[in-house]
């Protein structure tokens, strides 16, 4: 027994071993003009997945990229039957598309709920039916289905799927940013559904003709927008593909697809707040089965531009911003030690996956390869916003004004491509309304800006708008202080004011993936776990659309003293005394939680707008406090001297009508 008990230990450890993690990219950004498809900016993406999964340690070998010409719809299937020969039991794959997408009729009467496939669009694939082409090149939804099916039954109930659509099927180029796909719907003229549901969720997750095994592999797909909505470009990337690498440089412990998806639309909430991403299928199960890299230890040198200047492939989706401080290292080295260090540098310039160092020490050595880099002092990047004016705003003073405010405090830049804005100007009488530019969503409007004190309202709400932004994308991460925390439904009886039994939380996600709550009627409570080895102290902010910032817990409604607010190691904390219920306006929200060993509360901090806590001796109440400072010296830096230790994370959840 002992000698077959052995056996199959190695076997096991053997799969273990063996299991290789494979992926496939495709994009098209570049359709021929006969395809009548608009040129979108795809191509971009492919870098920013590429490097996301080499960090996941996904060999370059194991990643095959096709794009454009190479991405016709035979080649994408020549592509994915290769790869089907070549994964094995256990493995993990990944599939990526950026690309066009589009609704056609469907093939198989009475199948869509919609009467509608949806479709991805290669290379070759038309966007209007006519005597020539008649769909025979779009990817429907049905083909891909039977495909995760084939890839599922392959990699047994050990392996795992993940699909990624950055991708719409009901798009168009719209004001204030470019989407993808196409609004008309891909039919023979004179063609009517034959039903008229709606369809939840990406609408891409089709019943599969192939069977299904009982031990096929875990699946899950991730979609940029759900169905009959638009998916954004930012800024010259696709969204998805964005929100996805920037939420995969901040994973926590023991991370399931959900959590990683609560990440990706955090991210969203903050690119294109009304575009609503999804997730599909087996999302509870751990993330490339726990073989996920956490947090990145160090990063490789890219190119050696001169012997006192490198570039890194890591930037500002990694959270490295200019003026943050780096040591350099011999290949191989596992720990920073002041004899080890070869050169020590400063970040001058971060691109979204690239970085420019400037070295104290010129290297002698010119290999690339015998070098990583570690960082030594973060930065947190500047408050700014890139504001694009549209053609509606014609009063010059009004530019003029909001061009110096911008310039005088180091805020951002006026753009003359709205697609790489973060907000718009409008202008109907003598209305402004400032706008997220994806979407063209209006974020605050202004009904009178006649006079300097109300134009300086309006330069108020820019600033607004941008801390918001500064602080939903603000990342500290030591992971010593790693905590997490969720809203839970709970009953609740208004005219005795008892709390009754917790609800299913799953009952309140809706087919996006999205934690939703009712006004007036819902009920929650916040759940907080320590996942760290030592004990500490979080405080919770809210933050709106429109940048607004309030204090969620502790609040003045339930202010909790700091040892009420001490989590020990491993404890999980359910606040029952502190209930929330919610009302209008009808948005998406943010909430930022930050977790150190020092007991911090943004209370004072966000009621007195930073006044009280800018020379505050809690760094992180300090750091908060001077976000409210337009004007913060001549970098625009929201650095401090002080060191910002702690851990931060995120909760979605958006407040509907009952």
């Amino acid at each position: 027994m002992k000698k077959l008990f052995i056996a199959l230990t190695l076997c096991f450890c053997s799969q273990l071993i063996h299991a290789e993690k494979y992926a496939l990219i495709i994009a098209v950004g570049n359709y021929p003009k006969k395809t009548g498809w608009s040129t979108i900016s795809s191509l971009n993406d492919v870098p920013l997945i590429q490097q996301t999964l080499i960090n996941q340690d996904f060999k370059e070998e194991n990643i095959t990229v096709l794009i454009n010409e190479n991405a016709t719809y035979s080649g994408i299937k020549t592509a994915l039957n290769n790869l089907l020969n070549k994964i094995g039991l256990d493995d993990i794959v990944v599939i990526h598309y950026s690309g066009h997408g589009q609704q056609i009729f469907d093939d198989d009467d009475g199948e869509e709920i919609d009467g509608k496939d949806e479709a991805l669009v290669p290379y070759d694939a038309w966007v209007r039916f006519n005597h020539n082409y008649k769909g025979e090149n779009h990817f429907r939804d049905d083909e891909l289905g039977n495909y995760i099916t084939k890839f599922r039954n392959t990699l047994q109930a050990k392996g795992q799927l993940l699909l990624l659509l950055d991708s719409c099927h009901s798009g168009s180029t719209t004001r204030g940013g470019v989407s993808r796909g196409s609004k008309a719907v891909f039919a023979p003229e004179g063609w009517k559904p034959n039903k008229n549901g709606q369809p939840t969720g990406s609408d891409m997750n089709e019943d599969s003709t192939e069977k299904l095994n009982t031990d096929a592999a875990p699946f899950v797909l991730i979609s940029g927008a759900s169905a009959n909505e638009l998916n954004y470009e930012y800024k010259g990337t696709g969204s998805l593909s964005y929100a996805f690498s920037k939420a995969m440089s901040k994973l926590g412990t023991d991370f399931s697809y959900n959590q990683l998806f609560a990440k990706i639309e955090a991210e969203m909430n903050i690119i294109s707040p009304k575009q609503n991403p999804t997730i599909e299928g087996d999302i509870n199960v751990g993330l490339f089965n726990n073989t996920y890299v956490k947090q990145q230890a160090y990063f490789k040198v890219k190119s050696i531009l001169q012997s006192d200047v490198i570039k890194i492939q890591a930037g500002r989706l990694h959270g490295l911003f200019k003026n943050t401080t780096v040591n350099i290292l011999p290949l191989a080295t596992t720990k920073v030690e002041k004899e080890n260090i070869v050169a020590k540098g400063t970040i001058t310039m971060s691109k979204f996956n690239e970085a420019i160092i400037k070295l104290d020490t010129p290297l002698d050595d010119f290999n690339e390869k015998n070098y990583w880099v570690f960082v030594n002092k973060p930065a947190y990047g500047d408050i700014t916003i890139d504001v694009f004016f549209d053609k509606s705003i014609n009063d010059t003073t009004i530019k003029n004004d909001v061009k110096q405010f911008l310039f005088e405090n180091h805020l951002g830049n006026i753009v003359e491509d709205s697609t790489m804005s973060d907000a718009i100007l409008s202008q109907k009488g003598n209305a402004i309304t400032i706008h997220a530019t994806n979407g063209f969503e209006a974020v605050d409007k202004d009904e009178d800006t006649r006079g300097s004190a109300l134009i300086d309202d309006v330069n108020q709400k820019l600033f607004s708008f941008a801390q918001g932004q500064y602080l939903k994308n603000l990342d500290v991460k030591n992971y010593d202080y790693e905590f997490e925390f969720k809203l839970i439904p709970l009953e609740y009886d208004v005219l005795t004011e008892e709390v009754g039994d917790l609800l299913d939380p799953n009952k309140y996600i809706n087919a996006n993936g999205t934690f939703q709550v009712k006004e007036g009627t819902d009920y929650v409570v916040l759940e907080v776990t320590n996942k760290s080895e030592q004990p500490l102290f979080f405080s919770i902010i809210e933050i709106n659309s429109k940048g607004h910032i309030s204090p969620f817990l502790p609040n003045n409604e339930c202010t909790l003293n700091n040892d009420e607010r001490k989590l020990l190691p491993g404890q999980t904390m359910l606040f029952k005394g502190c209930h929330f219920n919610f009302y209008p306006p009808y948005e998406k929200l943010i909430l930022k939680g930050f977790a150190t060993s020092y007991p911090i509360n943004f209370i004072s901090t966000v009621e007195a707008r930073g006044e009280d806590t800018r020379s505050s001796t809690n760094p992180l109440e300090s750091f908060i406090g001077n976000t409210y400072a337009p004007s913060r010296g001549g970098s625009g830096s929201t650095s401090s001297n002080k060191k910002i230790d702690g851990y931060s994370t995120e909760f979605v959840y958006e407040i509907i009508k009952n």
